[in-house]
């Protein structure tokens, strides 16, 4: 196994870094130095300078996203799951993300979609859709190559945008924007279309709604996953202090020709 430039995931046990393995090199932390060049596998333990034991593996989707470097806010990993559900993603969908944004949810639909579909992001920042492409390179990176490799990253306003400009049509519009209602604007649906949208207020939700309601749309939905862990130790069980609860709702809606 090739060990260098592998992203890993370097875990004490009250703390967890994202690092890549650099031959030479060695990461730094309060417990300690770990060196690069002691890790001859993956999964494997390794003692720091201080005796500290490390875990250090390949980093699940759910990790790497909590862990990564960011610049918008990202869509949290327990709406991914919603959101997949909500737009009927498949493995041969076909579909348009309004809002690459730092590239969480771009980077799990690139993992599920497969070789027959199409998958267009819009952004209005290069620097949006360069921080994507790389954060999609390297977590895929660890992968096999069996998974949707090539996204067309479109880099216009949302309100210069015209869907019938791409020669197919959509299965699924996802969109992670402050006005998503501006797409309709330019833009009118005329084939079987589920549309998702992710929005961190109510009175965002109630324009969209209406504006949906307006063009056709059918079941239109709007929920928000809220997450709670528990605790189990002995005869103890009991919820968590802390949970991750609203980041932001999810409306959707289907239009049905």
């Amino acid at each position: 196994m090739e060990i260098d430039n592998r992203l890993v995931i370097i875990s004490s046990e009250s703390k967890k870094y994202l690092s890549v393995i650099t031959k030479g090199k060695e990461f730094i932390t309060n417990d300690g130095k770990v060196e690069f060049d002691k890790i001859k596998s993956l999964p494997t333990q390794i003692e720091s300078s201080t005796g500290k034991i490390f875990t250090i593996y390949v980093p699940s989707y759910k990790e790497f996203i909590l862990l990564m470097k960011r610049g918008p806010q990202i869509i949290y990993p327990k709406d991914v799951g919603s959101i997949l559900i909500s737009g009927n993603i498949n493995s041969n969908s076909k579909v348009l993300e309004i809002g690459t944004g730092s590239g969480a949810l771009t980077l799990f639909l690139a993992s599920i979609l497969g070789t027959n579909s199409k998958f267009y992001s819009l952004d209005i920042s290069k620097k949006n859709q360069y921080r994507a492409k790389k954060t999609i390179s390297r977590y895929l990176s660890n992968y096999s190559s069996d998974f949707m490799n090539d996204i067309q990253f479109i880099n216009t306003d949302l309100s210069d945008f015209k869907i019938d400009t791409v020669p197919f049509k959509f299965d699924t519009v996802i969109t992670d924007v402050p006005e998503p209602w501006i797409f309709f604007e330019n833009n009118h649906i005329n084939s079987n279309l589920y549309w998702v949208s992710y929005l961190p207020s109510i009175s965002q939700v109630s324009k969209l709604a209406d504006v949906l309601q307006d063009n056709s749309f059918k079941d239109i939905e709007i929920k928000e996953t809220i997450e709670r862990e528990w605790t189990i130790r002995g005869n103890i069980s009991r919820p968590k202090h802390t949970m991750v609860g609203h980041t932001g709702f999810i409306v959707s809606g289907r239009y049905i020709l």
